[in-house]
C-alpha cells in the first residue's frame, strides 16, 4: 500500500508541475524569445541502501522529474540565424540605394533633364545668336546645371552621413549584445542542466546570438551547459565572459570600416552592417563617378568656349571651374558678353552651332544616363535578392516555429490530457487509503 501512495503522490507532483509548465507556456504565447517547454519524466529508482526491502530497480516506485527541455533544434536554429542575416542585409541594402535613387532623382530637377534643357537652349541660341534673352537662357541652364551637380553631390554625400550614423548605431547595439552574452555564459556555468533558470538563460543566449548575427557575420562555437564564444576570422569578439567590442571607423569619401583592438577587420558580408557596407560602397561609387561626370561637364564646356570667339573677337574664357569634384563645381560669372559663339573664322553661330558635338555617347549627358541606369540596375537586383531571402527566411522559420513556437491548440490539448491524469493520480491515492482502510477494518 505504501508503493501505491508513493505511485499516487509521485504522479500527483509530476502532473502538478507539468501544468504549470503548459500555464508558462501559453503566457509567453507572444513572446518571440520565448522558445516551448516540456517536462522530461522517467521512472523513479528506488536503491536497495535506503529500502532494504528491495534491490536497486526501477518501474514500481512511480515517476520522477528530470527536469524541463526546451522545443529546441540546434540546427534548425543555425539555418534560421542564417537566413535570418541574408534577409535582413539585403533589406537594408535596398532600403540604402533607393536612397541613393532618391538622391540621383534629386526631387524631380535630375541632372539629366536640365543637361537635354541646355542643349535645347543652344540650338534656339544657335538660331538667333545675338538675341540677348536667348543668350541669357543659355547661360541660365549652365548655372542651373552646375547647381544641380552642387545638389546631387550634396544629396549623395547627406544619405552617407546618415549610412554612418545607421551603422554607428548598428555598432553600439552589436556590442550590446555581445555584453549581454558574455553575461549569459557567465550565469550559465553553475546552473544545472534541466532547471528553470537553465531554460530561461538558453532563451535570452538565443535572443543575444539572433541580434549578433543579424549584425554581423560571425562563427558560433557552443560549449558545455550552453556557453557559447564568438570569433570573427582570427579574432575573438566573446571569449567566456570577456568580450572585444567592435568599433565604428567612419571613412572619407568611401565605405566604413569596424575594429577590435585597433585591428582593421575584414568588410561585413552579412547582416545588417554588411547590408550598410555594400549600399555605402555603391554609393561612394556613385559619387565618384559624379565627381568624374563634373569635371567632363567643365572639360567639355570650357574646351567648347575655348574654341569660338566672342563678340570682341577674343577667345572665350572658361565657363565653369571646379577642384576635383562635382560639390566644388561653379561657374567663374561671365556675362553673355563673354559667350564665344563664334567660330574661330568669325561666323556668328559657327561655335554654338557646335556645341551639339558634345552630345556624343561618350558626353556628360550620355554618361550621366548611364549612371542613373547603372543605379537602378543595383537597385533592381538588390530587390530581387532581397525578396528571394525573405521567401527563404520565412520558410526556415516556419520549419523551426513548428518546433520551437508555443501552439495554443497544443496547449489546450496538454490541459486536458494532464487535467484527466492528475484526476487519475488523485484516485490511485484514494483507491490506496480505500485499501489500507478496509484492511484495517478486518482487525
Amino acid at each position: 500500500m505504501s508503493d501505491l501512495l508513493s505511485i499516487g503522490r509521485s504522479a500527483l507532483q509530476v502532473n502538478s508541475r507539468a501544468l504549470e509548465v503548459v500555464g508558462s507556456n501559453i503566457a509567453n504565447a507572444e513572446n518571440p524569445d520565448y522558445v516551448r517547454r516540456s517536462l522530461n519524466v522517467g521512472d523513479t529508482t528506488i536503491y536497495g541502501s535506503t529500502n532494504p526491502i528491495y534491490g536497486n530497480y526501477t518501474g514500481v516506485g512511480g515517476v520522477a522529474i528530470n527536469g524541463l527541455v526546451r522545443a529546441s533544434d540546434q540546427f534548425m536554429e543555425s539555418a534560421t540565424r542564417q537566413t535570418g542575416a541574408d534577409r535582413v542585409r539585403t533589406e537594408i541594402t535596398v532600403q540604402w540605394l533607393d536612397q541613393g535613387e532618391i538622391a540621383l532623382a534629386n526631387n524631380q530637377s535630375d541632372i539629366g533633364s536640365q543637361l537635354t534643357q541646355l542643349f535645347g537652349s543652344a540650338e534656339e541660341l544657335s538660331a538667333v545668336p545675338f538675341e540677348p534673352a536667348l543668350r541669357g537662357q543659355f547661360l541660365g541652364d549652365i548655372e542651373d546645371t552646375v547647381a544641380r551637380f552642387n545638389q546631387t553631390a550634396s544629396n549623395l554625400s547627406a544619405t552617407t552621413t546618415l549610412m554612418n550614423g545607421a551603422a554607428s548605431q548598428e555598432v553600439s547595439e552589436l556590442n550590446s549584445a555581445l555584453a549581454e552574452l558574455a553575461e549569459v555564459n557567465e550565469k550559465l556555468r553553475p546552473t544545472q542542466p534541466g532547471t528553470s533558470q537553465q531554460v530561461a538563460l538558453l532563451d535570452q543566449r538565443d535572443a543575444a546570438l539572433t541580434v549578433i548575427t543579424e549584425k554581423l557575420d560571425v562563427e558560433i562555437s557552443f560549449g558545455d551547459n550552453g556557453l557559447v564564444d564568438i570569433t570573427r576570422g582570427a579574432t575573438s569578439l566573446v571569449d567566456f565572459d570577456n568580450v572585444s567590442p567592435v568599433t565604428f571607423v567612419e571613412n572619407a569619401g568611401g565605405a566604413f570600416d569596424i575594429e577590435v583592438g585597433g585591428a582593421i577587420q575584414p568588410p561585413p558580408t552579412n547582416g545588417t552592417l554588411g547590408g550598410l557596407q555594400r549600399a555605402q560602397s555603391d554609393i561612394s561609387a556613385v559619387s565618384t563617378n559624379l565627381d568624374g561626370l563634373a569635371v567632363q561637364f567643365a572639360t567639355e564646356l570650357n574646351g567648347w568656349q575655348a574654341n569660338g570667339r566672342t563678340d570682341a573677337g577674343i577667345p572665350g574664357a572658361a565657363v565653369v571651374s571646379h577642384a576635383g569634384t562635382a560639390a566644388s563645381l561653379s561657374t567663374t560669372g561671365l556675362t553673355t558678353d563673354d559667350l564665344a559663339l563664334a567660330s574661330p573664322v568669325g561666323v556668328a553661330n559657327g561655335n554654338i552651332l557646335a556645341f551639339v558635338d558634345l552630345r556624343t555617347p561618350g558626353g556628360t549627358e550620355q554618361q550621366y544616363e548611364g549612371l542613373v541606369l547603372g543605379q537602378a540596375q543595383n537597385l533592381l537586383s538588390a530587390r530581387s535578392e532581397s525578396d528571394a531571402a525573405a521567401a527563404f527566411d520565412i520558410a526556415t522559420r516556419e520549419a523551426r516555429d513548428r518546433v520551437s513556437v508555443v501552439d495554443l491548440d497544443r496547449e489546450a490539448a496538454d490541459l486536458i490530457r494532464l487535467q484527466q491524469s492528475y484526476e487519475a493520480s488523485a484516485r490511485i491515492i484514494q483507491v490506496a487509503r480505500e485499501t489500507i482502510q478496509s484492511v484495517l477494518a478486518i482487525f
